[in-house]
């Protein structure tokens, strides 16, 4: 009967100690986040969804997110993510809006240039916070956020594409120029816009119909200097803004991207 006591306690302890760990592990887990100052319910879910889960994460002052406090037009909300104060090589940046049907809206990776800025239009469809989230060389994701308030609606909104029964004729057709700007780190600006519904699929009988893949190259060698995925979120005929660092700007940028339709957009800048 003794026995039987000191082999139940001995379990009981090993369960407690193993209870113990566990616990111990979780709290750790837990704790590599920081808590959200905009309290956004989403917040955990979607860092794992788009970061992965287990990553460091931290709050930073080196992402520059600028975004409007009141989106004044919920199909076109002008964001900006400003990486020139970044205290190190930036290996990818992502953005999403936590409350968005589809929250993410872009994955942008350098390749053979340095980014010191981005700048994309998106809809919102309730008032959201937006994240930006850059990933350092050493593996840790720096979070940038910010809070737009709207009346909301954006991605259920039929673009205005819709309306004009010629649309097709200037679909990716593309309006754009390089520049150097007048002051900052980056060397090149790249500002170009381009033709397209960018539907969501979240208006009644029309399917979703998007750019999905963008590349910027070198135009003479057509070496490749960074990929961007978009998503639905992204606004109709999108304006990008690249600010960027990379040997060979005299060659100029192309500028190709291709939509879920399989159609193939390319455009030419600089020399």
């Amino acid at each position: 009967m003794r026995q039987q006591a000191i082999l139940w306690m001995a379990r009981c302890g090993w369960l407690a100690l193993t209870v113990g760990c566990l616990m111990g592990s979780t709290v750790t887990a837990v704790a590599s986040i920081p808590d959200d100052p905009y309290r956004s319910p989403m917040w955990h879910y979607n860092l794992n969804r788009y970061l992965g889960e287990g990553e460091t994460v931290q709050h930073s002052d080196q992402v520059v997110l600028k975004v409007p406090h009141f989106a004044e037009d919920a199909t076109q909300v002008p964001l900006t993510v400003d990486l020139s104060g970044f205290g190190s090589s930036v290996k990818e940046v992502i953005t999403w809006v936590d409350l968005n049907p589809v929250p993410h809206l872009f994955t942008f990776r350098p390749e053979a240039t340095e980014v010191r800025g981005i700048a994309l239009n998106f809809r919102i469809q309730q008032a959201s916070t937006v994240r930006a989230a850059v990933l350092d060389g050493q593996g840790v994701w720096h979070i940038g956020s910010a809070h737009v308030d709207a009346a909301g609606g954006g991605c259920t909104a039929p673009s205005a594409t819709a309306t004009n029964p010629d649309w097709a004729a200037s679909l990716g057709q593309m309006r754009g120029a390089l520049f150097s700007p007048a002051s900052g780190p980056a060397s090149t600006r790249l500002k170009l816009q381009v033709m397209h519904p960018m539907d969501t699929g979240m208006v009644g009988n029309i399917p979703r119909f998007n750019i999905e893949q963008v590349e910027l190259r070198n135009a003479t060698s057509q070496a490749r200097l960074a990929t961007m995925s978009l998503s639905e979120s992204a606004s109709e005929n999108p304006l990008f803004v690249f600010d960027l660092e990379h040997e060979g700007k005299e060659d100029g940028l192309t500028l190709w991207m291709r939509d879920n339709g399989g159609n193939v957009f390319e455009n030419h800048l600089g020399t």
